[in-house]
């Protein structure tokens, strides 16, 4: 869920220990981890959104979660976030809700359960595929342990630019990938939101990819992550989101990568003064249901679900960029300085992975049409 994936509460300032690396680079098609794309899940909620914003969902956690179904006549539609209720796709989802409910006339009630209460992004997936959840905000790696193609979007530098995500995602290209997850895991995807493309966060300041030599970088355990920052030249360091801030503050890393709205709600600008345009990675956020739960509904309900579902991607899409130019600033307000480096030679870097994670899950043509812009 940047993920989501770690945008999600301020990170562990308690004791940190080192991570190590467990096995090759390209030993598995990918690798579990907890919300690359944005935040991990927050000790408690946060505070409510400004007023400017939707209002969020009601959050209460159930003592126990509850099984997928309905009741009485009314279906209850539970979805799973590991994100916080600042999170502008949570604002999203609390959209997708008042839509839901008011056009089923309150037949529908989708209950909306932040900061990871029903469990990790793995635990809560699994529930979906067992029937005992209806719905969850995902990451494209946790899809992708039962669909590897969903992890290709992902690949550092496979999009030119905003305009070429949202074609492949909204095309065939995206459907072909979709597709795969809901005939191998039963697993139907209603929406995908955006992110941002990600930064580069760092003790030093990073003018070309000569600076990024030696880097000591946070990255999440998955294998697109850990490569980057490999063929970058940097030294990837896996380390658990809710210990990074000690982790820069010792120096077992130097730098990390995500959004400025993440960072910036972890503090982490208190540990990092620079910041780079490099945008070598754009998370994708998909809104995740049961199939099976999904056609138990009646066909008009079906498309009220689906029809909510994109209007309130049309709205992510529009708020989203400016919601991260807004932290940026308030980065820069901070103190961060931020630079622009010449991204082309960190593309042609990348170059040699696309073969790599390609030949690994049988994807060569479809990394080559999403890269030509099919």
């Amino acid at each position: 869920m940047d993920s989501l994936r770690e945008n999600a509460g301020t990170p562990d300032k308690a004791r940190i220990t080192r991570r190590r690396f467990m096995g090759a680079l390209l030993g598995t098609a990918a690798v579990p981890l907890l919300a690359a794309c944005g935040g991990q899940q927050a000790p408690a909620p946060t505070t409510a959104p400004a007023a400017a914003a939707p209002k969020a969902a009601a959050t209460a956690v159930p003592a126990a979660q509850p099984a997928a179904g309905s009741s009485g006549n009314k279906t209850v539609m539970k979805i799973a976030s590991v994100l916080t209720e600042q999170d502008n796709i949570h604002l999203a989802l609390a959209r997708f809700k008042e839509t839901v409910e008011k056009k089923t006339n309150g037949q529908v009630e989708v209950q909306i359960y932040p900061n990871s209460a029903l469990g990790s992004l793995r635990v809560t997936f699994e529930s979906m595929q067992l029937g005992n959840l209806e719905a969850m905000m995902s990451d494209a790696v946790t899809a992708a342990n039962v669909a590897p193609v969903y992890a290709v979007p992902e690949l550092p530098y496979i999009f030119k630019d905003l305009d070429h995500v949202h074609k492949v995602l909204d095309g065939p290209l995206g459907k072909q990938i979709t597709d795969e997850l809901l005939q191998k895991g039963g697993i139907r995807t209603l929406v995908v939101y955006d992110t941002t493309f990600r930064k580069i966060f760092s003790k030093r300041p990073i003018n070309s990819i000569a600076d990024m030599k030696g880097m000591k970088v946070r990255v999440p355990e998955a294998q697109n992550y850990l490569r980057a920052m490999q063929l970058l030249g940097a030294n990837p360091t896996p380390v658990a989101w809710g210990e990074l801030y000690t982790a820069l503050q010792t120096g077992v890393v130097e730098g990390f990568e995500n959004k400025a709205e993440a960072a910036y709600q972890a503090k982490l600008h208190e540990q990092t003064k620079y910041a780079a345009y490099t945008g070598h990675i754009f998370c994708i956020n998909p809104l995740l249901v049961s199939d099976k739960w999904f056609k138990s509904l009646p066909a008009d309900t079906q498309k009220i679900v689906q029809d909510a579902a994109s209007e309130s991607l049309s709205w992510q899409r529009g708020y989203a960029p400016t919601s991260e130019k807004e932290y940026e600033q308030k980065m820069k307000d901070a103190g961060v300085t931020w630079t622009s480096p010449d991204v082309a030679p960190f593309r042609q870097a990348m170059e040699p992975f696309f073969k790599e994670y390609g030949d690994k899950i049988n994807a060569n043509d479809l990394i080559k049409k999403i890269r030509e812009g099919a």
